[in-house]
């Protein structure tokens, strides 16, 4: 009788304190309230971090991204400003050929430091070989460097998930933010972010150093596994986060969330479930979910897209909420590192040997140019021009290989006609030849007449004279007075001129 008794009295008692301990629903909105301005404040100190660097490097970061056509030693250039190449630039170039499953990494990223190539990286990775290859470009930007005092933040390409694989295997993966471990519970201690895409879904996954993913007990605390998304370009305060949880009697549950608010006064104004149609796992040590980028992309509050960086910024958050007595107690657990994710790859599979056309000289300039075109943007591994039995190296105007990229020479009076034979290759196994025959001329249309009045006298001898004279200034050439053609006015010039103004002895 008595022990019936002491086990109804618990039971009771058990029945108190659970329903003592069970939130309100105006302390579940309390919660909710933190849960959600914890989630906005961390997204807006992502994206304020971004913004002060964005609009130093956004010109300037995966600017002209061009390659060799595939080989063995596949070559990279990317074209970075000032801005960044004045601190360095830690960069990885990953290329893979084997359709993504295994991506060899190259850190010996350097600058050329070369006539058209003053701005360019270039990388060279030994392959495999093959025709089919996939590469992407990631890079680290020292905040402390621009002036900024919140570390680095990682710029970052990925793989491209063409399949729409779920969930995606590691190799389908890039890292956008790492984390340091050992500064939370290691069910909530976050080692990275990772990314990937295809071409209706973005990819992410939150990891972690322990089993993912303690939802928390039925009275409390409640967690939240977090990847905020934002769009560094949108104009209004708003993120969008990949969310799990499982707590808080049905109010937190996994959903694509949006939460906007006050930069002035850090008030949250509104925090809801866009979608519960997105893919989730929470096996082993990560968060992964993937979304339709159209529920992004067609919120009002959302922004431009494409933006100027064709991607979003990527943070990830481990966040817990509980009821302390009465009282409201939330807590961010774990923020990891901030991550510019560019949604984009370099591939190519085979390869269209480059196309050479409109050679041409300037007689005035003494420039020699050729315009070089490429199927697939390949940069010209070889563009040098054959003279005279001699190969020349040319320089290209820009990096613009797809549209067309004009290289010249500047034959600087050596030659002023002949042949030229173009020798360009995209490094594939096909070279591409053009043969020019050019001549100048001359520009002049009395020898003679330095002065350009039609008549040849004293005033021509004088002028021919000061330009010996003045053998250092910038015009110190004239076709007209270069009686004899050998491109070097002297003094049997001089006699030449002398010699016409005093006609047949």
């Amino acid at each position: 009788m008595i022990k019936k008794l002491m086990l109804t009295i618990t039971i009771i008692c058990s029945m108190m304190i659970a329903n003592y301990n069970q939130p309100t629903t105006e302390q579940m909105n309390q919660i909710l309230d933190k849960v959600a301005k914890h989630v906005w404040q961390e997204a807006m100190n992502a994206k304020a971090k971004v913004n002060a660097i964005l609009p130093q490097v956004r010109e300037e970061y995966l600017s002209n991204l061009a390659s060799s056509a595939p080989r063995v030693e596949f070559i990279t250039h990317a074209d970075l400003g000032d801005t960044l190449t004045s601190f360095g630039v830690e960069a990885n170039i990953y290329v893979s050929t084997d359709g993504q499953n295994i991506w060899s990494n190259n850190n010996n990223v350097y600058p050329l430091n070369s006539s058209g190539y003053e701005s360019t990286w270039e990388a060279i990775t030994t392959t495999g070989g093959g025709n089919n290859i996939y590469w992407y470009l990631s890079g680290l930007v020292n905040s402390e460097a621009l002036g900024l005092d919140f570390g680095d933040v990682l710029v970052t390409q990925s793989p491209y998930n063409a399949n729409d694989s779920w969930t995606p295997s590691n190799n389908l993966y890039a890292l956008v933010g790492a984390d340091d471990v050992g500064d939370a519970g290691s069910s909530y201690d976050i080692t990275g972010v990772r990314g990937s895409y295809s071409d209706n879904k973005l990819y992410a996954s939150l990891d972690l150093v322990g089993a993912c993913c303690d939802e928390g007990g039925l009275f409390g605390p409640w967690n939240l596994f977090v990847v905020a998304i934002i769009n560094p370009d949108a104009e209004e305060q708003v993120a969008y986060a990949l969310g799990y949880g499982d707590g808080g009697f049905g109010q937190l549950y996994p959903a694509l969330y949006k939460v906007d608010g006050d930069l002035a006064t850090g008030e949250v104004g509104g925090f809801s479930s866009i979608t519960e149609d997105f893919g989730y796992s929470t096996s082993g040590n990560s968060f992964q979910a993937n979304v339709n980028m159209d529920y992004l992309i067609n919120d009002s509050q959302w922004g431009t897209w494409p933006n100027s960086v064709n991607g979003v910024v990527l943070v990830g958050t481990t966040i817990s909420a509980s009821l302390d007595g009465l009282n409201i107690a939330t807590e961010i657990l774990d923020t990891g590192d901030v991550g510019v994710f560019v949604m984009s790859t370099q591939h190519q599979d085979g390869n269209t040997p480059p196309v050479l056309s409109d050679p041409s000289y300037d007689e005035n300039t003494g420039n020699l140019t050729v315009l070089y075109t490429d199927t697939e943007g390949n940069l010209a591994v070889n563009h040098s021009v054959e003279l005279a039995g001699e190969n020349y190296n040319m320089i290209p105007s820009d990096h613009t290989y797809l549209e067309g990229a004009v290289f010249t020479l500047n034959l600087d009076s050596l030659f002023t006609d002949g042949n030229a034979t173009f020798n360009f290759s995209d490094g594939g196994a096909e070279t591409t030849i053009l043969d020019f025959s050019f001549s100048g001329g001359s520009s002049c249309s009395l020898l003679g007449d330095a002065n350009g009045d039609s008549a040849i006298n004293v005033l021509d001898v004088v002028l021919t004279v000061n330009i010996i004279l003045c053998a250092d200034c910038p015009d110190n050439y004239n076709a007209c007075s270069d009686i004899n053609e050998d491109q070097t006015i002297n003094v049997l010039d001089i006699v030449s001129i002398v010699n016409i103004i005093l006609g047949p002895q």
